[in-house]
C-alpha cells in the first residue's frame, strides 16, 4: 500500500531538476521550450480545476493560460491559474488542489510511457505523445503558489485542520488493516484512495450522528452540562454565507 508514494517523490524532483536544465541551457524564449511550456501550463492548470471540481471547492476565477508582455525588451513569461479564496477552503481541500498536477502528471506520464513502449505506433503519433509527455514533466512540481496557499489554510481553522487530519489519520489505519489484513490485491491504487475518502466521510458523518444523538438525549433529560454541541464547535470551521439583498420595493 502507498507504494508509488517515493516514486512520486522521484518524479517530482525529476521534474524540477530537468525544467530547471532545459531552461537553463535551450532558454525560456526558444520555441520549442515556449510550446513545450504552454502545453504544461494548460495541463498544470486542468489538474487543478478538476480537483476543485472533486473537492466541491468555489472558483473565483480561472485562466488555463495567460502571456504577459513584459517591457524594456524584457522576455515574455506565460502562466495560468485557478483561483479560490483561501479562508473558504479546508486544509484537505488546499493539500489536494495543490498537489493535484503531481499526482496526475504522474499516472498520465507513466500510462503514455507504458503505451510507447508496449504499442507499435506511427512514428507522427509517438512524436506527440513524447512531446505531450515532456510538457508534462515541465509542469509537473507545484508552484510555490501553490504550495502557500496550504499553511494559510491550516491557519485559518487550525482546530478543524487538526480534525481532518485526525480523521485522514484512523481512515489510513483502518484502510490499511483491511488491505493486509484480508489481503485485498487492488487493480490499481486509486481503488485505495477511494476506500480512505470512503472511511473519511463515513467516520466523519458517524461521528456528526453520534453528536446529534448525545446531544438529544441531553435534551430529552435535561441534563444541566455543556452542551455537545458548543463543546465539539471549535472544530468546525465558520462557512460563507452571503447576506441576503432586501427587495426593492
Amino acid at each position: 500500500m502507498f507504494e508509488e508514494l517515493p516514486f512520486i517523490l522521484g518524479f517530482m524532483m525529476f521534474s524540477v531538476i530537468f525544467s530547471y536544465l532545459l531552461f537553463h541551457y535551450i532558454g525560456s524564449q526558444s520555441k520549442i521550450i515556449k510550446s513545450l511550456a504552454i502545453v504544461g501550463i494548460i495541463f498544470h492548470e486542468l489538474c487543478h480545476l478538476f480537483m476543485c471540481i472533486i473537492t466541491n471547492t468555489p472558483r473565483e476565477s480561472v485562466s488555463l493560460f495567460k502571456k504577459v508582455e513584459s517591457e524594456y525588451g524584457a522576455p515574455i513569461k506565460y502562466y495560468g491559474y485557478v483561483k479560490v479564496n483561501d479562508t473558504r477552503i479546508t486544509f484537505i481541500q488546499s493539500f489536494l488542489i495543490s498537489f493535484a498536477p503531481l499526482y496526475i502528471s504522474f499516472w498520465v506520464f507513466f500510462f503514455l510511457l507504458n503505451f510507447l513502449i508496449n504499442s507499435q505506433v506511427d512514428i507522427l503519433i509517438f512524436i506527440l505523445i513524447f512531446y505531450i509527455m515532456v510538457s508534462i514533466v515541465l509542469s509537473a512540481a507545484p508552484s510555490f503558489a501553490d504550495l502557500a496557499v496550504i499553511p494559510k489554510t491550516f491557519q485559518n481553522f487550525p482546530e478543524h485542520s487538526l480534525y481532518q487530519i485526525f480523521l485522514l489519520t484512523i481512515s489510513v489505519l483502518s484502510t490499511w488493516m483491511i488491505v493486509e489484513g484480508y489481503n485485498i490485491q487492488a487493480f490499481h491504487e486509486i481503488v485505495i484512495y477511494l476506500i480512505i475518502a470512503t472511511f473519511y466521510f463515513g467516520f466523519k458523518y458517524g461521528f456528526k450522528l453520534i453528536d446529534r444523538i448525545y446531544y438529544s438525549i441531553q435534551m430529552k433529560y435535561r441534563y444541566k452540562t455543556i452542551s455537545n454541541k458548543d463543546t465539539f464547535k471549535r472544530f468546525t470551521r465558520s462557512r460563507y454565507k452571503p447576506k441576503k439583498q432586501r427587495a426593492i420595493r
